[in-house]
C-alpha cells in the first residue's frame, strides 16, 4: 500500500467519531448510529426515498473503511502477543 492510500489514525477517528456513532448513550436521550439505522429499517416508512439514498451513501463510506479497520485490529492484536 503506498502512502497516498494510507489513512492516519487521527483522520480515521475524525471520520468515524467512534464514540458518537457506536457508544451506548449515557443519558438515554441520544441514539447511536446503530440504533438509528435499526429504527429506520424497522420502520421503513419513516424515511423518504431521498433519505434512504443518503443513508446508503453514508454506509458506503463506512464500508470502504472496513478494510482499514480490519487492518488496525490485526496490527493491534499482533502487538499484544
Amino acid at each position: 500500500m503506498n502512502d497516498e492510500n494510507k489513512i492516519q489514525q487521527d483522520e480515521l477517528d475524525r471520520l468515524l467519531l467512534i464514540n458518537g456513532f457506536l457508544a451506548e448513550p449515557q443519558d438515554g436521550t441520544r441514539k447511536n448510529l446503530i440504533d438509528e439505522i435499526r429504527d429506520a429499517v424497522l420502520d421503513s416508512g419513516k424515511l423518504s426515498i431521498s433519505e434512504w439514498v443518503a443513508l446508503r451513501d453514508r454506509l458506503k463510506i463506512i464500508e470502504r473503511l472496513i478494510p482499514h479497520i480490519d487492518l488496525i485490529i490485526e496490527l493491534k492484536a499482533g502487538r499484544r502477543r
